[in-house]
C-alpha cells in the first residue's frame, strides 16, 4: 500500500505541526500520485534528486495555485517537511536516502537548491513496486 499522509506524520513528529494543514496534504497527495512516484524513482535511479522533476511544479502550486498558501518556501522547515514528505513516499518502494545533491538546472528551480537522492537499498524489504508491462492493444 501506498504511503499516506499519516505516515508522513507518524514517521516525522517534528513536522506534527502540518498535521491538520490542508496544504500540506495537498502536496502529499500531489506527490503521491503514480507519475510522481514513478518519475521521482527514475530521477533517482539517474543519480539525480527524487524532487527534480517536481520541484518547479510545487513552487506553483505554492506560490499561485493554492488560493491563501498557509505553506511558504521562505521557510527551510516547510521544505525539509517536502523532503520528508518524500522520503515517505518511496520508502514502500524500498529505497533509502542516498546523498543530498544539489538540483539540476533543468529542474528550474527557484525554492529548492538541494534534495535528497535515494537508490534502492537491497537490505529493505519493498511493499511496493512499479510494473511495467507490455500488452498487446
Amino acid at each position: 500500500m501506498k504511503a499516506t499522509f499519516s505516515d508522513f506524520i507518524a514517521q516525522n513528529p517534528n513536522c506534527s505541526k502540518f498535521a491538520e494543514n490542508e496544504d500540506a496534504m495537498y502536496i502529499f497527495d500531489f506527490l503521491s500520485r503514480d507519475l510522481a512516484i514513478i518519475l521521482m524513482l527514475e530521477a533517482c535511479d539517474a543519480g539525480k534528486p527524487a524532487l527534480t522533476p517536481w520541484a518547479k511544479s510545487i513552487e506553483r502550486v505554492i506560490l499561485y495555485d493554492l488560493k491563501n498558501s498557509t505553506l511558504s518556501l521562505d521557510d527551510n522547515f516547510t521544505k525539509q517537511a517536502i523532503g520528508l514528505m518524500v522520503k515517505t513516499i518511496l520508502d514502500p518502494f524500498g529505497y533509502s536516502v542516498w546523498k543530498q545533491k544539489n538540483l539540476p538546472k533543468g529542474a528550474e528551480s527557484e525554492k529548492f537548491q538541494s534534495a535528497s537522492v535515494y537508490r534502492r537499498d537491497v537490505l529493505k524489504k519493498a511493499t511496493m513496486r512499479v510494473a511495467k508491462n507490455i500488452e498487446e492493444v
